[in-house]
């Protein structure tokens, strides 16, 4: 490469002769650039179909190497790009000097022909760490990610740039992180951790409605109009700005209470709480799996709910139970019963419960166009709440296991205790004597503890922030412009703010005494020596930010940094904060969510921290007083000392009382005084064992401090704390050693990063923790116990190592408080890593260890769910099995992923930390000893199996697995943690479904289907190919989907040969395509020889109950089962070419000839017919000289030329398919009639049309459909089951298989059915390929639509937001004696008139009642898992369907939610087709139909009027001629 090249140009030749003529010049090497070194070029853009690349010629800036960074920016502009040099290999244009594609050039507005600067930069600068993905309309599974990541490693990329994943775009680069910094461009290395948002997720909404709800904010708004005019406006107004759409459910949830007196009458689901109170829980559903385009009316049915919700829940819903109950007289005694609890009691738990069981099986009915679920919850509340310490158990597990999060909205000011914060009530924990100090579980509150042998006395209050919930407060002012002096009340008091002018003098007489000075500080007036410079000086001592060590060990974030970038100081961060706090000071609250370290907040970025001592002491910004209590904690040991001489030091002179010891047990009014409000901001706990009522809230609202005794709010009466809470009380600062003498000695550590404790001291400092008797705690270690009043409580071990299973979301640190509108508008998915790993220890003691291992064996093995490149040459078995090895391993990775698993990362932190900050703790406990035995050595997702050689960790809340490779064996050991059972918890509550007209009961029991009990054995014989069936228990992804004959008629009726067909037809023919598409896709093994016969459908017109009788078609299924007619005989010798039409004819007729029998198609009789199918089966399979079914045709329209049959009607010439043939003129020789021609034969000569009728007792729905009364059933199996590879062109980078069950018999009069099921593949291969079906079958008058796996009657019990629509009959259909004789063969009787009333409104059949079935046969179809209860219907267009119920309760009603916009059926050529406001048209008919006397007689009479006249006398045989 020479530094002449440019000069040396000549004008003519191709450039690549001139690279190698200058090559070998003996030229001076050019020097390499060294960083910094920059270039001014001329930059061409160029389109991506000539390169996705920058192009650039090297030989106009010699020193360049392959590898170099380069960064491109516009001459003088800021933002630039970065690319990688590739190899050299000359330029074909020499004078191009660098050409840029062209969607980067417009991201970066550089235009063609303009000056670039380009410049060697230093990689490690430009190196994302993290990377935040969009995507939408796509489920994009957890292992498609790992993958997707995979593939941008290494590459150079930038902001909105769109990302290519097999085939097609799969998302948008949104935002990428460099040390915590966004930035424009970098290069994605293999640690770059990335997140994927979803623009498209399920996202549930719960608004609370509670007493508060219909108070008033502190700007004059109630609480329920914030809602609707506020905050719901404001998110789809961000909704709308990203361009969601996301599916949303809008559900209203309450809790009423209901006084000893008011049991009686307020009868139903009545439940109690802990404290012995009765009550009910009441939900109402606003919008069901909607997506919303326009929200006005959303919010209009909205506020009209919060009008009549009181009076629904209060004398409504009574009422109608009165009335129901007590007939006429019962409405008499109508009355107003229970109140509305407040927002504490709320029953936020159980709706969350509710929400999380429908995603708990989101594998079922999976929508290929949906990624992530995502809960909201918007209370006027203060995010505090008393919940049951089982249920809070169980809702943390199941919040673990599923990877979602909750993010709370209060639309109260910020209490002035931690939030969010749980109280319940438990037993103490006690420490296991066999675990010691590996255990911190056994020690946590909500996870130790027997609840169940534990005595009711010695049930305490805990207080338990739980770490799943973000919070937020939206306290938007509508009508008072927000000044940064004023002064705002934290502390509502609702009596004084009700007064009305008159009473105003009131206000007057109200006195506040001041508080007594605790002898213990000062025994003289507090302000009497201080000078006003001490006092200002002390102000800012206590509001100011302190640095804080390296150690990082009172951080309050859930997270530690996640990368050694994460070490920067607390200064640094806090002056990050934009200009846009500037109005929320006194809102302020400084808990981090997450990461680095603390970064308090200041004020805002144009005040100084350090203001004026008035200004401070006013309105004291939270973040102040927590810094000064976190810098307190984690200051020397030099600076405890000062603090502990109590009169020497400024504080003894200048603390108030109400500072350090704000709830004395003597009577106080805190709130009515501004400095106590103000600085009350971290009052100390005075939660009594006695009441049971948290006093310690008082500060927040009026909401939380009532007693469980008197309910109507008292929140200027403080009370008096029992006296047990002395001890506890005197605690403002966490650690201020001044302040509680007894408990200097322990200093507090943070157990973030930290492992647990060491045995000897574990059990001391816990003892010497639990000695002030009132307050709980959470932590394992020697911290303090929780305090919902102090700001700045430490996590415990426990909670946090459960929280950093999210840890890799947030590239920044996010401020407790603040609004998180990226978490709310695109839901994060949870991150593919943890970087959170036990100690050795705790897995010794915490842990069970289950292992297995299975022996490669590539000839063995023969599976579907990996692809192994084949192996070159011969002589490398071991390369051989190591590829097959780590193909296997990748495959197991992929299916735990998808199970919610993550990989577990090395821990930066724990490599840094030194040992000399924490010696007593580090001593024993290092991170563990650098063998290979237990460490995860990846730094990020995309370096996990890149051999064989290292193990994989994956990591779930609870359990470990360690998959690794070595002696020709892959093992796997799982770590699984003992872990209290989490038990069941029943419920029982009240729905309004969206479209009811009342609440109806509803009951369901909360479950944790954990992995505790999955098959990992089964799955990974599967992934490796020794098994190849999914059962129950492994939980695979499933659809089914339906091929509906639609209303119009196909588009193209031209069959093979330009026959002209009909549309009956047309649609077999459709159908018969699908068959040749799944024929073409099925997966073979590499080393299967004998080819399996191609797809076929057995054709029928009866009903698919009765068409199970008729012997010919059970032939036929037979014959398909036994692998199909297609089979060449070994022998055959036989030529058709040398036979004469006789000999054609007779060896037709022969035993094993063309099946020649008595057809029946609708009510035409065709005897002596065969089909154009199995008369081309035959040709292939006798003649030697027909080698395919295309010949076979060539035969058959010869034969038929030359007169040998002919088409039964005359309509075609002949055709390979279901179209019937007979013999012509002299070659017609009747066979033998087996049985009469009149009806077709059926099993056991039962006629169809008398099973199922009304008249009988209805004996089959009782019985079990496996249990025989008879022993003599048959057993038929209507469906067959293949794998199929759904990446024919071999795009993805995986096998890409599902197993598909469709239907083998088929009426092209009802509905075709096929179900897919996987696990692991890409849905974008199984999108594509559905789009291919339903573009294959569109033609033919069919259309392609996804279904439920279940029948609709269930669907409240996997959602129970969701639920049918009941259309009762306002007149019960007729009934006619002799009906079964009056209606042609095949035809049920048993609900005749409600079939013919849904088929007038476009429903076909979609799946029969399993009594309808005949009683002595036993259907099986592979993909059905119980059987219907009621007849289900589809209709026409795919948006709806309906169940039979019968009688006058007519039918059930259910939109099709799985037919969204732009899904499978919702072609993409009209965006605006929205199935759900078509399915509510349909609705709307059908009740109108059913609910309408007059029309639903006439119907009745017209359907009679059709049916043949009874039969006098008994039909004889028709005869024979």
């Amino acid at each position: 490469m020479s530094g002449s090249r440019a000069e040396s140009q000549p004008a003519y030749g191709r450039r690549r002769s001139n690279t190698a003529q200058s090559m070998l010049r003996p030229m001076p090497a050019p020097v390499p650039l060294k960083i910094g070194d920059f270039q001014v070029l001329n930059s061409w853009v160029h389109d991506l179909k000539e390169s996705t690349n920058v192009i650039f010629n090297q030989s106009w800036w010699p020193g360049v190497c392959e590898g170099d960074m380069l960064s491109v920016s516009s001459y003088g502009g800021t933002e630039a790009f970065v690319f990688i040099v590739p190899r050299d290999e000359g330029c074909p244009k020499p004078q191009l000097q660098i050409s840029i594609p062209k969607p980067v050039a417009e991201a970066f507005k550089l235009k063609n022909n303009n000056d670039v600067v380009v410049t060697k930069v230093d990689p490690a600068n430009y190196s994302a760490d993290y990377v935040e993905l969009i995507f939408q309309d796509q489920y994009l599974g957890r292992s498609d990610m790992w993958r997707l990541g995979e593939n941008l490693v290494g590459q150079c990329v930038y902001t909105d740039q769109d990302v290519a994943f097999v085939g097609g775009i799969a998302a948008k680069i949104q935002t990428i992180y460099v040390d915590g910094k966004k930035v424009s461009a970098a290069c994605m290395t293999a640690a770059t951790k990335t997140i994927f948002r979803s623009l498209s997720a399920k996202v549930t909404i719960f608004i609370q409605v509670c007493r508060e709800l219909w108070e008033f904010a502190g700007d004059g708004e109630r609480y329920n109009e914030k809602i609707v005019h506020s905050f719901l406006p404001a998110l789809f107004a961000k909704w709308r700005e990203a361009n969601t759409n996301h599916t949303v459910t809008i559900v209203l949830i309450s809790r009423v209470y209901y006084d000893a007196s008011e049991i009686d009458y307020a009868a139903g689901p009545l439940r109690r709480d802990e404290r012995g109170a009765w009550y009910k829980d009441f939900y109402k559903v606003i919008t069901d799996l909607e997506v919303i385009y326009e929200w006005k009316p959303t919010l209009v049915s909205l506020k009209d709910s919060f009008w009549d919700f009181q009076r629904d829940i209060l004398l409504t819903h009574h009422y109608h139970r009165a009335s129901q109950d007590g007939g006429a007289g019962g409405a008499e005694q109508v009355r107003l019963v229970g109140r509305l609890s407040f927002a504490h009691d709320g029953p936020i738990l159980e709706a969350l419960n509710l929400g999380l069981n429908p995603t708990e099986t989101h594998y079922i009915d999976r929508s290929l166009s949906l990624t992530g679920a995502t809960t909201i919850v918007i209370t006027p509340g203060t995010g505090f709440y008393r919940v049951s310490k089982q249920l809070l158990r169980l809702t943390t597990t199941r919040m673990l296991d599923q990877g979602f999060g909750l993010d709370l909205i209060c639309l109260a000011k910020h209490p002035l205790h931690q939030s969010p914060i749980f109280s319940f009530r438990g037993p103490e924990p006690v420490p296991e004597r066999t675990s010691g100090a590996a255990a911190p579980r056994a020690m946590d509150p909500l996870w130790g503890g027997d609840d169940e042998t534990a005595p009711v006395s010695s049930m305490r209050t805990f207080w338990w922030e739980p770490f799943w919930v973000s919070v937020a407060f939206w306290d938007k002012q509508m009508d008072l412009p927000f000044r940064a002096d004023r002064f705002i009340a934290r502390a509502k008091m609702h009596e004084i703010q009700m007064l009305g002018l008159l009473e105003h003098d009131v206000v007057s007489s109200i006195e506040v005494p001041f508080l007594t000075p605790p002898s213990a500080i000062s025994a003289s007036p507090v302000w009497d020596n201080a000078s006003k410079a001490e006092a200002d000086q002390f102000d800012l001592d206590i509001f100011a930010l302190k640095s804080e060590s390296k150690s990082n060990s009172t951080r309050d974030s859930w997270f530690g940094p996640a990368t050694a970038s994460g070490q920067r100081t607390a200064e640094k961060r806090a002056s990050q904060r934009s200009s846009r706090m500037a109005g929320r000071i006194v809102e302020e609250s400084p808990r981090l969510i997450h990461l680095d370290l603390p970064a308090e907040k200041s004020f805002d970025s144009g005040h100084a921290v350090a203001r004026s001592s008035g200004t401070l002491s006013t309105s004291p910004s939270q973040s102040s007083i927590h810094s000064a209590r976190s810098g307190r904690s984690s200051v020397s040991k030099r600076e405890r000392k000062e603090h502990s001489s109590p009169r020497a030091s400024v504080t003894s002179k200048l603390a108030p009382s109400w500072l350090f010891n704000p709830f004395r047990s003597t009577p106080s009014e805190p709130q009515t005084t501004s400095v106590s409000a103000s600085a009350s901001s971290s009052p100390g706990s005075a939660s009594s064992t006695t009441s049971s009522v948290p006093r310690m809230l008082v500060a927040s609202k009026p909401t939380v401090a009532q007693s469980s005794s008197s309910r109507a709010p008292v929140p200027i009466k403080m009370g008096t704390s029992s006296p047990t809470s002395r001890s506890g009380t005197n605690r403002t600062f966490e650690d201020s050693d001044s302040l509680a003498p007894h408990r200097s000695s322990f200093v507090r550590r943070s157990p973030i990063n930290t492992p647990p404790r060491e045995e000897a001291t574990f059990g001391k400092r816990r003892s010497a923790t639990l000695s002030t008797p009132t307050i709980s705690s959470s932590l394992p270690g020697p911290g303090p116990p929780p305090n919902p009043s102090r700001l700045d409580s430490s996590i415990s071990y426990t909670q946090s190592s459960l929280a950093q299973r999210w840890e890799h979301v947030f590239p920044q640190p996010l401020y407790k408080h603040d609004m998180k509108w990226p978490s709310i508008v695109t839901p994060a998915c949870l991150p593919l890593t943890v970087s959170h790993f036990p100690t050795k220890a705790e897995l010794e003691a915490s842990y069970d260890v289950f292992s297995y291992d299975f022996v490669l064996d590539p000839q063995e093995m023969h599976s579907f769910m990996v692809r192994v490149k084949p192996a070159q040459g011969r002589g490398n078995e071991e390369a051989m099995r190591r590829e097959w090895a780590l193909a296997v391993m990748r495959g197991m990775a992929a299916v735990r992923l998808a199970q919610g698993f993550q990989f577990v990362l090395k821990d930066p932190r724990k490599v840094k930390t030194t040992t000399d900050e924490r010696p007593s703790v580090r001593s024993s406990k290092a991170f563990v000893p650098e063998d290979d035995d237990l460490s995860p050595k990846p730094s990020g997702a995309a370096e996990v199996l890149r051999s064989t050689a290292d193990p994989v960790y994956l990591s779930m809340s609870n359990e470990i697995h360690r998959i690794s490779y070595a002696d020709e064996a892959i093992q796997v050991r799982r770590y699984v943690r003992r872990m209290p059972q989490t038990r069941p918890f029943a419920y029982e509550c009240l729905m309004w479904p969206k479209l009811g007209g009342g609440y109806t009961e509803q009951s369901t029991t909360f479950r944790s289907h954990g992995l505790e009990n999955y098959g990992w054995n089964s799955l990974d014989m599967l992934v490796a190919g020794y098994e190849h069936q999914f059962n129950e228990s492994l939980r695979y992804w499933r659809t089914r989907f339906v091929v509906i004959p639609t209303t119009e008629p196909p588009s193209s009726n031209i069959g093979p040969s330009d026959e002209k067909l009909n549309d009956e037809e047309t649609r077999i023919l459709g159908i018969e395509k699908l068959a040749e598409q799944f024929t073409k896709l099925r997966w073979r093994a590499p080393d299967e020889t004998c080819v399996p016969p191609p797809v076929r459908f057995l054709w029928t017109t009866l009903n698919p109950a009765v068409s199970v009788l008729d012997e010919t078609l059970l032939e036929q299924l037979d014959q398909i089962h036994s692998a199909g007619p297609l089979r060449k005989k070994m022998k055959s010798e036989r030529e058709i070419g040398d036979m004469s039409l006789a000999a054609i004819a007779k060896a037709m007729r022969a035993e094993d000839g063309v099946p020649i029998k008595h057809n029946q198609w609708h009510r035409n009789q065709y005897p002596n017919s065969f089909t154009g199918f199995d008369f081309v089966s035959w040709l292939v399979r006798e003649f030697r000289d027909v080698s395919s079914r295309a010949q076979g045709v060539e035969w058959g329209i010869k034969l038929e030329e030359q007169g040998l049959f002919e088409h039964c009607r005359g309509h075609h010439t002949f055709l390979d398919g279901h179209y019937f043939y007979r013999f012509k003129g002299d070659y017609a020789v009747p066979m033998t009639p087996k049985g009469w021609f009149g009806s077709r034969r059926m099993i056991g000569g039962i006629d169809p049309r008398n099973f199922g009728t009304a008249p009988p007792p209805p004996t089959p729905t009782a019985v079990p459909r496996n249990f025989s009364p008879r022993q003599n059933k048959k057993r038929l199996i209507l469906s067959q089951s293949m794998v199929i590879d759904i990446d024919p062109a071999k795009r993805s980078d995986q096998a890409e298989s599902v197993i598909l069950h469709h239907d083998v018999i088929h009426n092209p009069g009802t509905v075709f059915h096929f179900e897919l099921q996987w696990i692991g593949s890409t849905a974008r291969c199984i999108e594509d390929q559905l789009r291919q079906w339903n573009r294959t079958i569109e033609r033919y008058g069919l259309k392609l639509v996804e279904a439920y796996v279940t029948q609709i009657s269930d669907i409240r019990e996997r959602n129970a937001f969701q639920s049918c629509f009941p259309l009762r009959l306002v007149v019960p259909p007729p009934v006619v004696p002799d009906l079964e004789k009056r209606v042609p063969a095949g035809t049920h009787t048993a609900q005749y008139f409600e079939y013919a009333l849904l088929r007038r409104f476009n429903f076909i059949v979609d799946i029969e009642a399993a009594d309808l079935y005949p009683p002595q046969v036993d259907v099986v179809y592979s993909y059905r898992r119980s059987p219907f209860k009621y007849s289900q219907f589809v209709h026409r267009s795919g948006v709806a369907f309906v169940q039979v119920l019968g009688g006058e309760k007519g039918f059930l009603f259910l939109t099709n939610r799985l037919m969204g916009p732009g899904r499978m059926g919702t072609t993409l050529k009209n965006k605006d087709h929205r199935p759900a406001a078509e399915a509510d048209q349909i609705r709307i008919e059908l009740w109108q139909f059913c609910t309408d006397e007059k029309v639903l007689r006439k119907f009745y009479d017209d359907e009679l009027a059709l049916l043949a006249p009874a039969p006098e006398a008994p039909e004889p045989p028709p005869l024979t001629i």
